[in-house]
């Protein structure tokens, strides 16, 4: 007899309970297989991304290919002096050469965006425009959105020319000095 508020097992039940396992196990195993896809497909991929990297978690291969590049331009030095001043192999510097390039060369002007988290205090933003105004750098947009919880997040856009594009770097630093910038992300070039 079967106990009050407890359905009577039968097998109808058991089938049920076993299909859904079995249909969830089913599933599980068709999301591991487009996450495996997904995963063959990028590592295959032959199209060209392009992503900002800090400087500081390259490996030394990769900076030394940097600074080989750098000593051929600024030091007019060939490149065979400077693989072998730098004691990089020439295998590794003719492997990435085409494909690392710093974040300010190319052409006469580059427009750059800058996202910021900013402490939602009056005058922030002011200090961050005066340290870019300062250094000739031209700001195209600016963009400012509510502050949540105290943050507010900007992004200025801005243009600089060849005289002002090495600065860039120490504009930044300065950028992240002042009180209350909480973030700050180059969120792209061109």
């Amino acid at each position: 007899m079967a106990r009050p508020g407890r359905p009577k097992k039968n097998s109808d039940n058991i089938e049920n309970s076993l299909e859904t396992k079995v249909t969830k196990k089913s599933k599980v195993k068709k999301d591991d297989k487009s996450i495996d896809a997904k995963i063959k497909e990028a590592q295959n991929s032959e199209k060209k991304e392009y992503f900002i990297v800090d400087k500081r978690i390259l490996p030394s291969s990769i900076k030394n290919v940097l600074l080989v590049n750098d000593l051929v331009q600024n030091e007019k030095l060939s490149k065979y002096e400077a693989i072998k001043k730098v004691g990089l192999s020439r295998s590794t510097y003719y492997k990435y050469k085409d494909y690392i390039k710093p974040f300010f060369e190319g052409g006469q002007e580059k427009v750059f965006s800058i996202h910021l988290a900013l402490k939602d205090e009056p005058g922030i933003l002011a200090r961050i425009l005066d340290v870019i105004a300062s250094h000739d750098m031209n700001i195209l947009t600016i963009i400012q959105n509510i502050s949540i919880d105290g943050i507010g997040r900007a992004t200025i856009s801005v243009q600089t020319t060849q005289n002002t594009l090495r600065k860039v770097e120490g504009v930044l630093e300065l950028i992240s000095e002042i009180e209350g910038v909480k973030e700050l992300r180059i969120i792209g070039s061109n």
